[in-house]
């Protein structure tokens, strides 16, 4: 590029510096980018009133080449735009219809609370909420806590006892309205909000069930000789960017990650794989990973298993096509370490 020096001014854009040259035989101004393209173009209303000084001296300008310097690459949640968090305090139970990417963890950040309340909230529930699809209707409760639903013989202090809310509290909470100072009574089917209630926190198992001291000589898994041991080291089973749709908690043992339809799904690390078939627990095509290091993975939710049992598989191999299949509100991968057919591990603390 070859520029007079008398036209030329240099400002700060940001990160980058650009040169501008005023081009006023047309009346119009260019900024100049640092590959020479035209980023901005300001037009002039009116001519200007001096003469342009002829040009005497020349020089060559070498703008510098622009590189990213940093990679943008990470772990982020799913946007949600239709959050419910009330500006005022609400004490009533309000409703609230599931969507297609819904999770339990997805809407209890909805509304401001924790994914084991919209279990508690909700009976018909199965464990790790199995039964949550698209158009179902489901309770929401104004605070943490349980939505009970009184059976014949409840006592307030079994009620009491199963939840771990003082029977106080549970009167004194507006959203029960109750009125009078002693207790009301109990009738059948009537529902009773309790904050900061409890319930046990159970979920299903993905794949054949582990029977204690058995390990994968359990029913159903593979038990034949492992062929490659892992490295110890984990990577993520899709490629980037991972969004997150449900993180790991009680009711979950597990990360789930958003994927395209048929997005490859990869071997976390080296091992055999000593499952890959249909979950009949909800999980849908299901592939377990025995490392033969102490840890399994699995991968849940496919909608094509790409490996059979027994196969050994490196780390970084496609094992799976994603999918929504099983009890699934869209596409996803379910992703879980496992301790040797023991507790399942926070995949947090093994993924880079």
């Amino acid at each position: 590029m070859r520029i007079h020096p008398n036209h030329i001014q240099s400002i700060g854009l940001g990160f980058l510096s650009v040169a501008i040259l005023f081009v006023v035989y047309t009346g119009v101004s260019s900024i100049i980018g640092a590959r020479g393209a035209p980023l901005l173009i300001l037009f002039q209303e009116s001519q200007p009133t001096e003469q342009v000084p002829q040009i005497s001296e020349v020089v060559e300008i070498e703008l510098p080449e622009f590189t990213v310097t940093s990679s943008i690459e990470g772990v982020y949640r799913l946007a949600n735009v239709h959050t419910h968090i009330p500006e005022r305090p609400t004490y009533q139970v309000t409703k609230y219809t599931v969507q297609a990417g819904d999770t339990a963890w997805s809407i209890g950040q909805n509304f401001g609370l924790r994914p084991e309340s919209i279990l508690w909230g909700n009976d018909w529930l199965s464990p790790e909420a199995a039964r949550l699809r698209i158009g179902a209707e489901l309770n929401i409760l104004p605070v943490d806590g349980v939505l009970h639903t009184v059976v014949e013989g409840d006592t307030w202090e079994r009620i009491q006892l199963l939840h771990g809310t003082p029977i106080e509290k549970i009167l004194e909470f507006p959203g029960n309205d109750f009125s009078g100072g002693s207790p009301p009574a109990l009738n059948p089917g009537r529902k009773i909000i309790v904050p900061g209630g409890r319930n046990p926190v159970v979920w299903i198992e993905p794949g054949p069930k582990i029977i204690p001291g058995l390990g994968r000589r359990s029913p159903g898994l593979y038990d034949g000789p492992l062929i490659y041991t892992g490295s110890g080291s984990f990577i993520w089973p899709i490629a980037p960017p991972y969004r997150l749709t449900q993180d790991f908690w009680p009711g979950h043992p597990a990360i789930d990650l958003g994927t395209y339809f048929r997005q490859p799904i990869f071997a976390s690390d080296h091992g055999t794989v000593i499952f890959s078939g249909y979950s009949q627990a909800g999980y849908g095509n299901l592939v377990i990973i025995d490392h033969a290091n102490g840890y399994w993975t699995y991968y849940a939710h496919n909608e094509a298993n790409l490996v059979t049992v027994g196969q050994g598989v490196l780390k970084g191999q496609q094992i799976a096509e994603s999918g929504s299949t099983g009890i699934s509100t869209g596409n996803h991968i379910d992703f879980r370490i496992r301790k040797d057919g023991g507790s399942f591990l926070n995949p947090w603390d093994f993924l880079p």
